[in-house]
């Protein structure tokens, strides 16, 4: 039998029982407390000693736990008829009186065995409660001996902690703050099975630490995710996990996508190299310039290949190891590939960019990825990316594409042929209206060698629809760079 644990769903349950508030009710089940909170109170026997004295100050707090959108639940082995007598009789005779929850019958022991509560010796169960989340997760699980009652207000305080999804230290009450996981994250602190080393780099999404895996005993560069990501956590954790399906030697290997303490988390390789901004910014010399250009294009072609997008291509996200090999970093945190009809559809409206007014009229970091996911008004648009390597459709607001891969690759060849960045904009606005106004490729395409300059316009074209696709530019990019100098 499937016995009920922490982390798992809940096994379900149909009883019989007795309702003090609704005389009519005849019985109850799991389901009647989907998307609720639930607290099951397993107990022995009705009329016994130490029983009323939980019950009841669980009915006195009963309120409490409503506004706290959580259902009480009695169970016990005694026959409904009984649970009807003991609700009736007044304390004073050794009832209950009423209660503002049900009691349940559990006759055979069916529902307590399944939470591990049943004591075969005695043929009850013994004092078991179990809070479950409105998804049917069992959150909580604690049993007593039983001679020794249960706390309403401290069922009350957990709660309370569950409900902020967040840590919360020995003795929490709702008046204290929360353990801030993200700034607790120290070089010795264990998450999950990852002991912190030291930390690597924060941006938009999260922070990258390096970290030894406690189980495989390895080095592996670690994201933690931010809690206040642009999307919900199930959203990225789920684009994380699609991007983990590209596994190319141009890519960096993602090991796992999982959740630890409460924050979202991507292991991946570790890489001992340098960035490709850094390596531009000390001087590429143009035989590596065109090796790695090949490179990333090839890594790329087959991230499309299996309907993957980068969304926020640029050197920063690269990562060149002491062999001279590119490796592609971050891949699914700035979009999936959406291939619907309303996508489509959308892509040929102007969308105007939704950013906060603060960021619309100050000097930004263009190098820095925004993720400004809702308007002001709380309408759907937004911008995603790095506007120094953004495409036109993403300064318009639309997610990005394979396409919008091509144009942040035609920006960041630019800059490896270059030796300079081929947008330095300050202003956010400004730079967002260009990339929409302006096509780049006329301008941009006479300062590369011309070899590469019919490449680069096609890159940079304004319209999507008339960029190459990753597998012909990753075909282009291995004839030039097997070109005599």
């Amino acid at each position: 039998m499937h016995v009920a644990k922490v982390g798992e769903a809940t096994p379900s349950f149909v009883l019989a029982c007795a309702d003090a508030r609704d005389l009519g009710r005849q019985s109850v089940c799991s389901d009647d407390y989907a998307g609720r909170w639930a607290i099951l109170i397993f107990y022995p026997r009705d009329f016994s000693f130490v029983c009323p004295t939980e019950l009841t100050s669980f009915s006195a707090r009963w309120r409490d736990f409503h506004q706290r959108g959580c259902e009480l639940l009695g169970i016990s082995v005694d026959p409904v008829e009984l649970h009807r007598e003991w609700l009736r009789t007044p304390p004073a005779e050794g009832g209950l009186g009423p209660l503002q929850f049900p009691l349940a019958s559990d006759p055979d022991g069916a529902t307590a065995r399944a939470y591990g509560v049943w004591v075969e010796q005695k043929q009850v169960c013994t004092r078991g409660l179990f809070i479950i989340d409105p998804d049917g997760i069992l959150q909580y699980a604690v049993i007593h001996n039983l001679n020794v009652g249960r706390s309403a207000s401290e069922a009350l305080r957990v709660v309370d902690a569950l409900q902020t999804g967040a840590l919360c230290p020995a003795s929490w009450t709702s008046t204290d703050g929360t353990i801030d996981a993200e700034r607790a994250l120290q070089p010795g602190r264990i998450l999950g099975h990852y002991r912190i080393r030291q930390k690597l780099g924060s941006g938009t999404f999260g922070t990258a630490f390096a970290a030894w895996d406690l189980r495989l005993e390895r080095m592996v560069a670690l994201k933690v995710l931010k809690r206040s990501v642009h999307e919900s956590r199930d959203a990225v954790l789920a684009e994380a996990r699609a991007a983990a399906k590209v596994n190319h030697p141009y890519v960096c290997t993602v090991y796992a996508v999982e959740e630890e303490d409460g924050l979202p988390l991507i292991a991946m390789e570790y890489l001992d190299g340098r960035t490709l901004s850094q390596a531009i910014a000390e001087g590429l010399p143009r035989a590596a310039a065109q090796d790695l250009a090949r490179q990333i294009a090839t890594g790329l072609a087959a991230a499309h290949a299996q309907q993957v997008v980068h969304g926020d291509l640029k050197p920063a996200n690269v990562i060149v190891t002491g062999e001279g090999t590119a490796r592609i970093l971050d891949f699914g945190l700035a979009g999936r590939q959406d291939t619907s009809a309303t996508a489509r559809a959308g892509a040929s409206q102007d969308v105007r960019p939704t950013v906060p007014n603060d960021a619309a009229t100050k000097i930004v970091e263009i190098e820095e990825t925004l993720a400004y996911d809702r308007s002001a008004s709380g309408e759907a648009g937004g911008i995603r990316g790095t506007p120094a390597y953004m495409s036109p459709e993403q300064a318009a607001g639309r997610r990005p594409t394979p396409a919008s891969d091509v144009f942040a690759f035609g920006l960041m060849l630019f800059e490896m042929l270059t030796g300079r960045m081929a947008l330095s904009d300050t202003s956010l606005m400004t730079l967002l209206a260009r990339l929409q106004n302006q096509d780049l490729g006329p301008r941009l395409a006479p300062e590369v060698d011309a070899s590469y300059r019919d490449l680069l316009a096609a890159l940079l074209a304004r319209d999507a629809a008339r960029r190459p696709a990753m597998s012909e530019v990753r075909d282009r990019m291995a004839t030039l760079a097997a070109a005599p100098a």
